[in-house]
């Protein structure tokens, strides 16, 4: 079928896409850079970095052109341990990485800061009540909500960092990630209400974590990243990956949509004809 033809096809291409351009961060933090920490003069680094991530990003957007159409709900979502642990795993990043900006010694945070940190917290209990929560319905708008909005007030967070740094070759992973995550968590709100997109929702969830991904050299080859950025950033990229994931199974993409009033009249009329006795 094709829809499951799209999501075998997406299975492989978002872990092939994560390697090649983690492979290509590494090489270009080790390799590309000055000791000052500039690119030097007229260095491709950066139009390869980009054309790199938008081939990445066109791998998963085509496949999932293909994939089913119907409405999302909250029932597309898995209720196996696996995907409750993983996902829990994700909401406790999320909190972890919080709690650790308001714990950080390092730097007092402000206010901007100390309030996304408190919704943080509040956004990974969210996550792991959605996660936890048997019962689907349309009051999970509101459990995922909060967490679409902290991503969307973390980017401004990191927008307003970025303002002092120009290169945009430092910033291109981490901005990709966010937004790709940002997008995503907004998408995973209108599975509740039943007005999900699912493929949509599988491509930013992907892209999150291919990008996410990307972004981790950076951590540990670049100087003055934080712990408590990487944590949040892996957390959420989990999720969104996770969530992404889960809408790629055979049982979620081989769905039908359900009868139309009429047909379920004539398949009754039908089969109430074919129960006569026959004189």
């Amino acid at each position: 079928m094709e829809h499951t033809r799209s999501a075998r096809v997406l299975r492989w291409a978002a872990p092939v896409c994560a390697a090649a351009l983690v492979l290509l961060r590494v090489v270009s933090l080790q390799t590309a850079f000055q000791e000052n920490g500039l690119l030097p003069a007229g260095s491709p680094v950066l139009p390869l970095t980009v054309f790199a991530c938008a081939c990445a990003f066109a791998a998963l957007c085509v496949p999932s052109l293909g994939l089913n159409r119907l409405p999302g709900t909250e029932q597309c979502f898995s209720r196996k341990n696996g995907w409750v642990g993983c996902k829990l795993g994700a909401a406790g990043l999320v909190t972890l990485g919080a709690l650790l900006t308001l714990l950080n010694g390092r730097q007092e945070p402000d206010l901007a800061q100390r309030v996304a940190a408190y919704a943080g917290i509040g956004a990974g209990v969210c996550l792991m009540l959605v996660a936890m929560t048997a019962e689907r319905g349309p009051r999970f708008f509101w459990l995922r909500l909060l967490p679409a909005l902290y991503t969307g007030a973390m980017l401004i967070l990191y927008f307003r960092v970025w303002s002092h740094d120009p290169m945009v070759i430092h910033i291109t992973p981490l901005l990709l990630a966010w937004t790709c995550a940002m997008v995503e968590m907004m998408l995973l709100t209108g599975f509740p209400l039943g007005a999900g997109h699912r493929r949509s929702a599988v491509l930013f969830g992907l892209a999150a974590g291919v990008f996410a991904c990307m972004s981790v050299p950076d951590y540990f080859l670049r100087p003055g990243n934080s712990l408590q950025d990487l944590v949040l950033l892996l957390g959420a990229a989990l999720w969104c990956a996770a969530s992404a994931w889960e809408l790629l199974r055979d049982e979620v993409q081989t769905e039908e949509p359900p009868a139309e009033p009429e047909e379920v009249l004539e398949e009754a009329e039908s089969l109430a004809e074919a129960q006569q006795p026959h004189i």
